[in-house]
Parts: structure tokens; sequence; C-alpha cells
């Protein structure tokens, strides 16, 4: 996994404009359109995503100007202490009079490995990072050469086109000098380790604790530093960071964890072509169940992705991480009519604005905006249990989707009507169907009032004259 960015004018209000495209780090994962210090993960602002004062922001601007000199200080820092020690000996490809011949020339040929994980880049569900697969060449390379290839590697070999075309330098500089901090760290523990186990051999009982033990300190080390990122530019709550890593990342993390050992095992026990072999292999398979693409006219994401990412959410809350959530059901009150009267492709600027507004009200990288089909819309926002809060971002939303647009034919206005389920307001973690039905109902008792906000009550007699609510959900989506 791989990243986070740095862009400092995010710390404004939260209303503020559309993200920018993201890098990639440690973490190998993104959020749309967005630098940062290396993590992969794009997380959250803790709980309902208000926004803070100017002075707060302002304060978190100078700290992450702050923290990230500071890491990029340090990193240089061990990056070039670490060049004063050797590289070991097992790093050595057995390629005698070749230009990757002895240890430094297996060092190259570890840079070279490692670029393979800038080949595949998957955007995490939501967009909330990028997913690279550096992390388990960097922790082959740091086991078997010691901090300074870990080191190396770590900073030549993340290097990628998106971060080039998209980061300033001291983003760029940053993301790389986390991944060396995180290197040189891991490598030092493999170290220490092998000497106070007696473990000589990389192979043996304890040469495996020793080296499984370092590449959990680069992954701990690289993923701490982001998240230490994230509090200052999005005011990460530490709930919020576990969730999103053990819930979107923790099971890919480990697995890089343990394919970093058998890189490291197959490097020495069958050839130095292994890992490029066992590299190119995973790459072939990684995007073997890609998320959907998002919606190509809002940008949202489809009914599919959206009911995906947010049964992960609703997971999440059935093991205790998220108190709460909130889902909205939003349909357009008087599209049809601006189709009729001025054609679809006004019809169409429209709905791509009204997207582009609802990946706003999406305020944090956990906060899930979709299309469900035709004008219907939906915004599923984890951590928000409070019924007040709410239905205020309810009516926020309202208002950001009924403001004038500005069209080809002109300014023209469109309604919405909100349902609004407050999960923990009537207990129990249901399933995604159901989640989606109780805010439709929601969002045609609003409808039939004359628009607005309604909060879902299961007391309330259904609002559908004749079909169930699957059936115009499914009639909708098609």
């Amino acid at each position: 996994m791989d990243v986070l960015l740095l862009n400092p004018g995010r710390l404004g209000s939260v209303t503020g404009g559309p993200d920018g495209e993201p890098v990639i780090g440690r973490l190998g994962r993104p959020r749309l359109r967005r630098p940062s210090v290396t993590l992969l993960v794009d997380l959250v602002r803790h709980g309902a995503g208000e926004a803070g004062s100017a002075s707060s922001a302002e304060v978190r601007r100078g700290g992450l100007f702050a923290y990230t000199a500071a890491s990029i200080v340090l990193g240089l820092g061990l990056l070039a202490w670490s060049s004063t020690l050797p590289v070991a000996t097992t790093l050595d490809p057995g390629l005698p009079g070749t230009v990757v011949g002895g240890a430094d020339g297996g060092l190259l040929l570890w840079i070279l490995f490692g670029l393979l994980g800038s080949l595949r880049v998957l955007r995490a569900p939501g967009g909330g990072a990028f997913f690279t697969f550096h992390l388990p060449f960097i922790g082959a390379a740091m086991v078997l050469g010691g901090p300074t290839a870990g080191a190396w590697v770590a900073f030549l070999s993340t290097l990628e086109r998106r971060e080039l075309d998209s980061q300033p330098w001291y983003g760029i500089l940053a993301n790389h000098s986390v991944m060396v901090i995180g290197a040189v760290a891991g490598g030092l523990t493999t170290m220490v380790l092998r000497v106070l186990l007696d473990a000589p051999s990389l192979t043996s009982g304890a040469g495996f604790v020793a080296t499984i033990s370092g590449i959990l300190v680069l992954a701990v080390v690289t993923t701490g530093m982001a998240a230490a990122t994230l509090v200052l530019r999005d005011e990460l709550s530490l709930g919020a960071f576990l969730d999103l890593l053990i819930g979107q990342f923790g099971r890919i993390t480990a697995l890089e964890v343990a394919l970093a050992w058998i890189l490291c095992l197959t490097y020495l026990a069958v050839g130095w072509w292994t890992p490029l072999a066992i590299g190119a292999f995973v790459l072939a398979v990684w995007n073997n169940d890609p998320m959907p693409e998002a919606d190509p006219l809002t940008g949202l994401q489809p009914a599919k992705g959206f009911e995906r990412r947010m049964e992960g959410g609703l997971g999440r809350m059935r093991t205790g991480l998220i108190r709460g959530a909130t889902m909205m059901s939003i349909d357009l009150d008087g599209f049809h009519d601006i189709n009729n009267r001025f054609g679809h492709a006004v019809g169409d600027e429209l709905l791509a604005e009204i997207g582009a507004r609802l990946r706003l009200q999406a305020r944090r990288p956990s906060d899930l905006a979709g299309r469900l089909g035709g004008d219907e819309f939906a915004l599923f926002l984890p951590g928000l249990a409070d019924i007040e809060t709410a239905l205020r971002r309810a009516a926020e939303v309202c208002a950001a989707i009924t403001a004038p647009i500005s069209t080809t034919a002109g300014f023209v206005t469109v309604g919405a009507s909100c349902g609004v389920l407050v999960l923990e307001s009537w207990g129990g973690v249901p399933a995604t169907g159901t989640v989606l039905k109780h805010a439709d109902q929601a969002m045609y008792h609003a409808k039939r009032s004359g628009g607005g906000t309604h909060l879902f009550d299961p007391d309330e007699p259904l609002p559908y004259e004749t079909q169930p609510p699957s059936s115009r959900m499914d009639e909708g989506r098609r």
C-alpha cells in the first residue's frame, strides 16, 4: 500500500473547492486529487465534519508545514546517515562481473524491482487514496541489505509519474522522506533482533521473527506518520483512522508484509530473478475485483460501488469501530420538467453540477456520495449518529443542491427531497438493502410533503401507494 499527499490549501473550510489528484507514498492508496505525506489512505475528520474556525485552520496549516519540514529534514538526514553503513552482502544477487554484481549492484537491482510498484495504481473505495505496490520491495530490500538498502529503495523506487504531475516539490520530498524514515527504522529493528535472537540466517525461526518485526515497523512508522499528517490536515481522530485502516486496507497490508518475507526467502533460496517473477504475477492479478468506475457524468459512485462501500461501513459498525452512521436518500424535484423544457443536454449539465456539489458535501474521506440512477442520489456519512446534526447536514445538502445552477440555457433551479436515516437513533445495524429501503421511505415522505428533509420513523406508514420500495428503487437505478 502507499500514501497521502500534502496540500496545505485544503486547510480551510471543509466547504472549499474540489480536491486535487493525490500522490503516492507508503501506504499505496488515495483521495481525489489531493497532495499529501506518505500513507496510502485518505481519511476522515472526526464526527460530523463540521468546519473549524479560520484561526484553527491557520494553526493547523502552520503545524502541517512544520511537521512536513521536520519529516523532510529527518528523512534526508537518515538517508545520508544510513549511506555511511555498508550494504549487507545478503543483497548480492550472485552475478559477478555484471552491473548488478556485488552488494551495491544488488541495491541497484532492488531499486529497479521496487519501480514495479508504480505500475499498478488502484483508487481506493471512494477515491480516498491510491494503492501502489511498493511496500514488499522496500521491506525485502531493507531486510536483505540493511537500513542503507531499505532507505535508498524507499527513496527512489517510490517515484511515480502521478506525483510528479500533481505534487509540489516539498510534497514529493515529504512522501519519500516518510518512506525513508520507516525503512531505516525497520532495517535497524531487523538488525538488532537478529543479534539479540542470535539469528545469522534469515531462513531460521529467529530470522523469521526478526524479518517480520522489521517489516511491521516499516508499515507502522509510515502509517503513523501519515496519521499525524491527517490529524493536522483533516482533524482526523484515531478512531476514524483505525476504521479506515482496518476496514479497507488492513488485509492488504498484512498480505504485503507476508509477501515481503516471501521475496526475501525466494531471493536467497531460488535466485535473483524471483522477485521480478512474483511481482509480475501479483501485478497481473491485483485488479481482479476493482471498484466500479465513477459515474462519468457526475463523478459520483454508481449504485453498485456505493452499496459495496456502504456495506463495508455497516460491517465496521457491527464490530464497534463506528458508533453509528447517517444515510441520506435524495431525489430531485422538477428535474423532468427541466429536461422537457430545455432538453437533455441542459439536464446533463444540471446533473454534472449537482454531482460536483455532492462531492463537496462528502467532506471527509470516509463520506460517500453516489448516484443511484437517473436523478436519484445518496450520501452515507459514517460516524454521524446525532439526529440534530444529521438533520442540519441534510438541510445543508438540500440548500447546496437547490441553489441556482448556471447552464447554457441560463440559470435553472431544481428542488430536492431528502430522506434521512440515522442508524443509531432506532437501534441495530440492518443490511445494506434495508438501509437503502428505509432511507427511500423517508425520502418519499419528504417528497409528499413538498420537498425538503424528512427523518425516518419506523412507526410511520409506508408512503407508497402501489409499488413496494424495492420495485421503485430497482426501477430508478436501471
